[in-house]
């Protein structure tokens, strides 16, 4: 699925584009500011300085907006880590190389404050869910050079498997995370870095 998935149409001449993207920013920034209680097609159109009619060309509603919105993010977060992935040398370790993944995922959404308040969307909205678990699997697919230098028992799709386990776990901890307070959330994702490390153990064939 893309973010375009969510569009009735495209825009394609740059004056449609720009005028797009000014209605993108302005959901964007509703959302961080408000949350989905102030999130409306007529507050959207008012703060992108354009008319109600243009928002309707291309959102159907303020859900095809926030569609459109969560899947970037998780385009955005899937490219991070695969980067990460393959920047880290091969025989990095599990224990290394795991906790920086969340670090990277965790500075993502730390940096967009859109993406603070698209974390519970990830949760409730089935179609949502089911893309963030599917980048879950691209993920996987990034670290499968590592399963012999990791020692990591089973097959590919066992790998796999585990990915989605953990990513559904994850979302629910991410979404804890990011509403939380500074202290808190740094313990929560000090957590979540342990319960990754032992999860992924799990996987390590004995000696």
């Amino acid at each position: 699925m893309k973010p375009e998935d969510f569009l009735l149409v495209q825009p394609q001449q740059e004056r449609a584009i720009a005028k797009f993207h000014k209605m993108v920013e302005a959901g964007g920034e509703i959302l961080a500011e408000g949350g989905f209680g102030n999130l409306t097609s007529d507050a959207v159109a008012a703060r992108a300085g354009v008319n109600i009619s243009t928002f309707y060309k291309y959102f159907a509603n303020r859900d095809a907006l926030v569609g459109y919105l969560a899947v970037a993010f998780i385009e955005e977060q899937t490219a991070s880590l695969c980067g990460l992935v393959a920047r880290t040398p091969p025989d990095a370790p599990l224990e290394q190389l795991i906790p920086a993944m969340i670090d990277t995922a965790v500075d993502d959404w730390a940096n967009n404050p859109t993406s603070r308040a698209l974390q519970g969307s990830f949760i409730l909205d089935p179609v949502l869910y089911a893309e963030y678990s599917r980048s879950s699997l691209d993920v996987a697919a990034a670290l499968r050079p590592f399963m012999t230098a990791w020692n990591i028992a089973g097959s590919h799709e066992d790998w796999e498997r585990m990915h989605s386990v953990f990513g559904d776990c994850a979302i629910v901890l991410f979404d804890r995370a990011a509403k939380a307070d500074p202290d808190e959330q740094a313990k929560v994702i000090a957590q979540l870095k342990n319960l990754a490390v032992a999860y992924f153990r799990t996987a390590v064939a004995s000696q």
